[in-house]
């Protein structure tokens, strides 16, 4: 096929554009990919070496995409074009032995459980574990957002002094925060730019970009320093401003930085019913935008279905939605599981739904963060595949002695074995190695160490020599329940067979830069609003729609930081909507257990007996008028026969 076969309008001046850079404002369902897609095909066409054309996307998942459909289009040499995420990028040269040496970090991100550790190790020093916490992810926010490029940063004497143990305990433990990955790597571009490791492209495109922090974006500028840069996004959908620092501001004011800029357009929507786009475009205008964009769409799109329900009780929404689920795949033969997917404003409500439909027999998978090392014998596996891999792992070895003791993490007595590890010029693991022999005296209060080294030692023996199934038998045990999701993931990125070190790297990739399943892979997917980013499914269903969790605002900001964060959980809420190609969903409840309500931090007005009453979202009422009512849960069951 040829690149331009069936193109028009902006689709064919995005795709033929010779000059660069070159701005593309693409609302969701608007058929960016396709663009994009098109324009690396005539590329290919015109004998561009594929590689030197880099597409980042935001996913893994999207990036094999964009390759597959190159390779369906006929585009030749398309296998051999780089489609990558950032991070990947980065932490591929972080990892060149000469970069290595230049940066003089250690590129071996830590886990979150890891980090956990850090943080316990530190909360002394600095007014506790939620401080402390605090005062780590300011850190990642500095580097997202440049600011540690400032003379003298950082200037408050309290924020010298952690960090300057932060980064003691990082070089001590042979580590970076993730955070830091695409910062460190555009620091060293920055300062190198001769360097034979810098990667130099003709062509760079970006996809989502107003979900790229700052220095994720002058990262980009690097990369295209010689070559074509496209960028394409919305700042509608830009909804990572809170959790990764991103700089929607990149997107809307490129023009501003980049000069000569050519811009292009998408607001016709090809995916959303024509009543989620009226739906859509009814919230999205409450926010300040710096462009007004308004979605139409097409004439050939379906009038959709759409439910808004509020429950009885947080337990009988979880309930519904599960036999709505059954109901819809009974009452529509030709609906796929992967065609349905269920959004949850809180993972431990998507827990509950995906065991709901796994009762009535559905395949269901949820995806959350990090979610398969959240059990003690997960992460202990972790640990022990790591250390057999490396057995100098310091960060490893740390979490496996913290993880003997859930109350205290063994801050104390992992103190005191740094202190005289270091004297010693040893590794805390040698130093107890060689404690376990009489050949090192243990300071006070370490003592209890020692059976927790020696377990470590009989269970990496056990490991030795085991590939595959059998080493993940040892690690992840099929009988215990809660090391399900690593070992299913591990067994998936084995395929059966693979060495210690495969199996390791495949699930630092899966784990840091999570892959959602294919549409092929036929489970019902369940996940928080923000890995729906770039999804679509016939019927998606939107849940735990209640104050205090949509919106989700922190406690003690000010009203100019309240606004910026509500206006981005809008966006969030309108890109959960536009997943839809046909039905969608919107959930709430009406009450929950009082437990439940703190510990998901909902807002609750008032409480009757263990019951906390809770109020759906603000939002609905932002919706536009649509003829479409809020039913109760036991209407909603009624109306459809469910």
């Amino acid at each position: 096929m040829a690149w331009s076969d069936g193109l028009e309008g902006s689709h064919l001046n995005i795709a033929r554009y010779p000059g660069s850079p070159m701005r593309v404002v693409a609302g969701p369902g608007t058929g960016k990919t396709f663009s994009l897609m098109r324009r690396i095909s005539r590329l290919l066409e015109e004998e561009v070496d594929p590689k030197s054309i880099l597409a980042i996307s935001f996913t893994r998942t999207a990036a094999m995409d964009l390759i597959n459909h190159l390779a369906r289009l006929g585009a030749p040499r398309a296998r051999d074009v780089n489609a990558r995420t950032l991070h990947s990028l980065a932490f591929s040269l972080l990892n060149q032995e000469a970069v290595f040496q230049a940066t003089n970090r250690v590129p071996r991100p830590l886990m979150q459980y890891e980090t956990d550790f850090l943080i316990a190790d530190m909360a002394s020093q600095f007014g506790g574990k939620n401080k402390t916490k605090a005062m780590v992810a300011a850190f990642e926010a500095a580097w997202a957002t440049l600011q540690h490029q400032q003379p003298g940063w950082p200037k408050d004497p309290e924020q010298q002094a952690f960090h300057r143990d932060l980064m003691r305990w990082l070089n001590y433990h042979e580590a970076i925060l993730i955070g830091e990955v695409v910062p460190l790597a555009h620091q060293y571009l920055k300062q190198n730019p001769a360097s034979a490791h810098a990667p130099r492209y003709t062509h760079v495109l970006v996809d989502e970009y107003q979900d790229l922090n700052r220095s994720d974006q002058e990262l980009i500028d690097e990369l295209a320093r010689n070559g074509q840069l496209v960028v394409v996004g919305d700042e509608d959908q830009s909804i990572y401003v809170q959790l990764r620092y991103a700089h929607p501001e990149g997107i809307s004011k490129f023009e501003q930085t980049h000069p000569g800029t050519h811009d292009e357009m998408l607001n016709e929507c090809r995916r959303c019913p024509q009543v989620v786009i009226g739906m859509a475009n009814s919230l999205i205008k409450h926010n300040e935008r710096m462009k007004q964009q308004v979605l139409t769409p097409l004439p050939s799109n379906p009038a959709g279905q759409v439910y808004i329900v509020q429950h009885e009780s947080l337990d009988a929404e979880i309930t519904n939605i599960a036999s709505f689920v059954n109901w819809y795949m009974n009452a529509n033969p030709s609906v796929r599981p992967s065609e349905i997917l269920v959004l949850c404003t809180r993972r431990l409500i998507g827990y509950r739904i995906r065991d709901e439909l796994r009762r009535l027999q559905r395949p269901a998978q949820s995806f959350f963060t990090e979610e398969c090392l959240e059990k003690t014998a997960s992460q202990e596996g972790f640990c022990l595949l790591t250390l057999l891999v490396r057995p100098n792992d310091r960060s490893a070895f740390r979490a496996w002695l913290g993880l003997a003791n859930a109350k205290t993490r063994n801050v104390q007595a992992y103190r005191r074995l740094r202190e005289v590890a270091e004297v010693s010029q040893l590794s805390p693991r040698r130093y107890l190695e060689e404690g376990l022999t009489g050949q090192r005296p243990m300071p006070g209060h370490t003592s209890h160490l020692l059976p927790r080294c020696q377990e470590l030692l009989a269970r990496l023996a056990a490991l030795t020599g085991k590939n595959g199934v059998a080493l993940i038998d040892l690690l992840w045990p099929p009988d215990i329940p809660e090391c399900a999701d690593i070992r299913g993931m591990a067994l998936l990125v084995v395929g059966g067979a693979g060495a210690p070190d495969a199996v390791l790297e495949g699930l630092l990739t899966a784990i840091i830069q999570p892959e959602l399943p294919a549409e092929e892979e036929e489970v019902i997917r369940v996940m928080s609003l923000y890995k729906s980013k770039g999804l679509t499914a016939r019927c998606v269903i939107v849940t735990g729609c209640v104050a205090g969790a949509m919106p989700t605002l922190k406690d003690n900001l000010s009203s100019e930081q309240r606004q910026k964060a509500l206006e981005e959980q809008r966006r969030l809420f309108y890109v959960a909507m536009t997943r839809t190609t046909e039905t969608l969903v919107v959930s709430s409840a009406a009450t929950s257990a009082f437990s439940d309500a703190w510990q998901m931090r909902f807002i609750s007005g008032r409480k009757i007996g263990n019951m906390a009453v809770l109020q759906a979202t603000p939002f609905l009422s932002e919706l536009g008028s649509h003829s479409i009512r809020v039913q109760s849960g036991t209407a909603w069951r009624q109306s459809l026969g469910f």
